[in-house]
């Protein structure tokens, strides 16, 4: 990479970063009540329903995994009123660097945000669930390969997303249609093996799903709970599905506004 495409990618990914930071502790105070109020549930309300108490430890990495999903929604309306307002995308598209790199800044920038407030669910997590939940579990190596490759997922899928939404007026079916099917049904709240159990057929349907192997490999990277899919294998498809959404989501957003 050209030194001058290194110092604009740099000061647009710092701009970026510095117009998140205004609004990342109001993000944070949702991000913890969605915390609170799903683990206090899970973890305290319903073993009276007979689920056990280790379940809150299972919700835990899935919140962790998810987390960064509910936040392509928003940030595909950004784009998109962008597009239909200011348009600022057509200014940075005119700088001195590749149109390619201007997208890559832009998920490099929803991949940072989405971990700047998931990196601290597990602490978060550990305090209410106590000694319900041990970090001695955690497989840092692991953890650490599944952090960067969802949250870059996310980043990627922002892209991917927002090359498809028409106008505003679409958000809506974005997130019905795509979001919240990819976050309900992979795996959140029950495991592959336990899909498998009860069907077959879904469970191998549901690999065709980002989120089953994002959820699947953090859990076992958190929980050093065994699976009938592989660690590795859910972190190799999940930087295959990032290539493909940086990819395909990058050629639709240059045709679409037509610069190359």
């Amino acid at each position: 990479m050209k030194l001058t495409n290194m110092v604009v990618f740099k000061e647009l990914l710092k701009t970026d970063l510095m117009l998140f930071k205004r609004i990342f502790i109001d993000k944070l105070i949702n991000l913890f009540i969605w915390i609170i109020t799903m683990l206090g549930v899970n973890a305290y309300i319903m073993p009276a329903f007979g689920l056990t108490t280790e379940y809150g430890g299972f919700m835990l990495a899935s919140i962790l995994a998810c987390s960064g999903l509910f936040e392509v929604t928003p940030s595909v309306s950004q784009i998109i009123s962008d597009l239909e307002g200011d348009r600022t995308i057509d200014y940075k598209l005119t700088l001195p660097i590749p149109s390619w790199l201007v997208f890559v800044e832009s998920l490099v920038n929803y991949a940072f945000s989405a971990a700047a407030m998931a990196i601290l669910i597990l602490p978060v997590g550990k305090l209410i669930l106590w000694n319900m939940f041990s970090l001695s579990s955690v497989n840092i190596v692991q953890f650490i390969v599944m952090f960067i490759l969802f949250n870059l997922f996310y980043g990627a899928l922002t892209l991917w997303q927002a090359s498809f939404v028409k106008d505003m007026a679409s958000i809506e079916n974005a997130w019905m249609r795509y979001i919240y099917p990819m976050w309900f049904l992979g795996c959140f709240q029950f495991s592959w093996d336990s899909l498998y159990q009860v069907s077959p057929v879904l469970a191998y349907l549901d690999l065709v799903n980002p989120m089953t192997y994002i959820t699947e490999g953090t859990r076992i990277a958190i929980l050093g709970t065994e699976s009938s899919l592989n660690f590795w294998s859910c972190a190799a498809m999940t930087f295959l599905f990032c290539i493909f959404g940086t990819v395909h989501g990058i050629k639709r957003l240059q045709k679409r506004l037509d610069f190359v």
